[in-house]
């Protein structure tokens, strides 16, 4: 091989090894804004609306967040992977809860009592949720977890699958021990 051709060679394979390595960092970051929660504090310290939507015996409720207990809002949507990856972490929260907080799971979608009394048996939902709430709470992307004091006011407020550092924090509000997210390969593939 002449050594202009192996000089070309060389040059192609550089680009191709930094194009390589341009395309594993989007990748991973990518991966990473997917699987890591951040912050969407701009709920944080607003009042918070009732919920307005469908109980999962298909009657129209409005649910009041403001308690005697503070309550764990978790928006979902079935179709989505991170929310899936989630409800372990959901499930926990809610057993571990002994009347100190309540653990309630909000969706547009409807018809969701097969797929709750599979993720979390017992939790108390609103699906079907107007597009007021929808406005109210700015659920854009799921999941998103919020906790709302005793006097109504959103105190915490999650944007995505539990990283560490969202399961710690978490844990530690609740003094609850969590079993943290596990992507499996098909949540692994859609994220790519």
């Amino acid at each position: 091989m002449s050594a202009t051709l192996k000089s070309q060679a060389t040059i192609i394979g550089a680009i191709l090894l930094g194009l390589s390595a341009g395309i594993n960092a989007a990748q991973a970051y990518r991966i990473h804004s997917l699987t890591g929660a951040t912050p969407a504090s701009t709920l944080v310290g607003r009042a918070a609306d009732p919920l307005e939507g469908y109980g999962l015996d298909g009657q129209p409720t409005v649910v009041t967040l403001r308690g005697a207990v503070p309550t764990v809002v978790y928006f979902f949507s079935p179709s989505c992977a991170w929310c899936r990856e989630n409800w372990p972490n959901i499930a926990a929260l809610r057993a571990a809860a002994n009347g100190r907080y309540r653990v309630l799971a909000v969706s547009s979608a409807r018809d969701l009592r097969p797929l709750l009394d599979e993720a979390a048996p017992g939790i108390d939902a609103v699906e079907g949720i107007s597009e007021n709430t929808v406005q109210a709470f700015q659920v854009r992307r799921t999941p998103r977890t919020l906790v709302v004091s005793t006097d109504g006011l959103i105190t915490h407020d999650w944007l995505g699958a539990y990283t560490p550092r969202i399961e710690r924090q978490i844990e530690d509000l609740f003094g609850v021990a969590l079993p943290g997210v596990h992507p499996t390969s098909a949540v692994a593939a859609r994220a790519r």
